[in-house]
């Protein structure tokens, strides 16, 4: 299903529409969303990429062990307990995993979307929210007892918070199986998850103005990145045209 918006308002209103259609039908959702700057497959960093040598899978082995043994100073403060934490820092960090960034916060993801169209120039005609009204069966029940890389279907799951951006994003990761992988499926496509997709498109010309009422309302780069990357960017936008 697909949706168009122009307006904050217009945003909040198709929100609501969906929960109410969910709450009249007595079914139980998890609203997850995820903002992007243009209308790009679901496919987690590590399958846009193109292995140097050997297989994709080999490599994704290859790259987190690398990860892990680099350097241990820079990633002892986190507290990792296991490969899901150290995924979950390395997908922060921008290292290419098989997770797909998502949040239980709105607002967020639109902030994510408009802001990321308005400060890119290659970016297409539209940004895009993607909604997910998840029943619990679409969580993993218990991430811990398998290794991500073992998992049978691709799932979601709550990370813990290692990381205080993970808190202000109210993050939640969806994990590609590895079949996912090897035939380079979207998830938005994966049987049991297409009829729980609602696409809303933002015009590139309508994202300005929603930026500038999200900021209104508090939702901005520093709020969604505490630390010294997100005041940088609030107060380019604060102080700059």
């Amino acid at each position: 299903m697909e949706k168009e918006i122009t307006t904050l308002a217009d945003y909040m209103l198709c929100i609501k529409a969906l929960k109410q259609k969910h709450l009249e039908a007595g079914t139980q959702r998890d609203f997850l969303y995820r903002g992007q700057a243009t209308d790009t497959p679901l496919i987690p960093k590590i399958l846009r990429l193109k292995p140097r040598e050997g297989s994709l899978l080999a490599m994704e082995q290859a790259m987190l062990d690398e990860f892990k043994r680099a350097n241990p100073l820079l990633i002892e403060p986190f507290q990792v307990r296991n490969d899901w934490d150290y995924l979950t820092l390395g997908q922060h960090y921008g290292l290419p995993t098989r997770f797909l960034d998502w949040t239980n916060n709105a607002l967020a993801a639109l902030w994510f979307a408009a802001s990321s169209a308005l400060s890119d120039q290659t970016a297409g005609s539209h940004a895009i929210v993607w909604v997910f009204t998840a029943e619990a069966e679409d969580f993993l029940p218990n991430e811990q007892d398998q290794h991500p890389f073992d998992i049978k279907e691709s799932k979601l799951f709550r990370p813990r918070i290692i990381k205080q951006r993970i808190n202000n994003q109210s993050g939640v990761f969806s994990v590609h199986s590895t079949e996912a992988l090897k035939h380079r499926y979207r998830f938005e496509e994966i049987a049991d998850y297409r009829a729980k997709m609602t696409k809303i498109k933002v015009p590139k010309s309508a994202v300005e103005a929603i930026v500038d009422d999200l900021h209104s309302l508090g939702v901005d780069a520093f709020s969604i990145f505490p630390e010294l990357e997100g005041l940088c960017a609030y107060l380019q936008w604060k102080f700059f045209n």
